[in-house]
């Protein structure tokens, strides 16, 4: 029998000003969980690489107008980023701020936040939720993870366990949303 499922397409939002990150890390992970597990098509848009001229709204860009354009064809969002000022990045919130009313109405999003310690945990709570349900998307139950939780710049098997369990959430939200 043909699998009848809609495809599933999840995006990640890199919100990393450097490159390596553990943010963009561990968001590439939950794509691979998503392609391996559902069969999704993903993508990655980094901010940093976005023209700074165009994220600051001062300037039009073909590159923003792909990038929003992506995000809302996706099913899934992944909104990656490290804690700046106990929050998220300003280029994260720069991006945000430029797509329109309503942007992730029906999208399964996922919060991830990468910290030196725990005392930022709720910021996911307080910051991306928020930012993801300004835009209608339903946030998911994220992906906190500390400096102590990567072993040789890899995810412990606990944080490995987290990020598989996040997908399932995410893709079974994004599947009875009629994906």
């Amino acid at each position: 029998m043909p699998d009848l499922s809609p495809q599933l397409h999840a995006i990640a939002i890199s919100g990393s000003p450097r490159a390596p990150s553990k943010s963009r890390l561990l968001a590439e992970l939950l794509l691979r969980a998503f392609e391996k597990t559902s069969g999704a098509t993903t993508h990655v848009i980094d901010v940093a690489d976005l023209p700074a001229e165009a994220l600051l709204a001062r300037a039009p860009s073909s590159v923003i107008d792909e990038a929003i354009a992506a995000i809302g064809d996706a099913n899934i969002v992944i909104a990656a980023t490290p804690t700046y000022r106990a929050l998220y990045t300003g280029a994260l919130k720069c991006l945000f701020d430029l797509m329109p009313p309503g942007h992730l109405r029906g999208k399964a999003c996922i919060p991830v936040q990468t910290a030196a310690s725990p005392a930022h945990f709720l910021a996911v709570e307080y910051g991306l939720r928020p930012l993801f349900e300004s835009l209608e998307g339903l946030p998911v139950p994220g992906v906190y993870a500390t400096d102590d939780q990567f072993e040789d710049g890899q995810p412990n098997e606990r944080l490995s366990q987290r990020i598989d369990q996040v997908a399932l959430a995410a893709a079974t939200l994004a599947r009875a949303m009629g994906a």
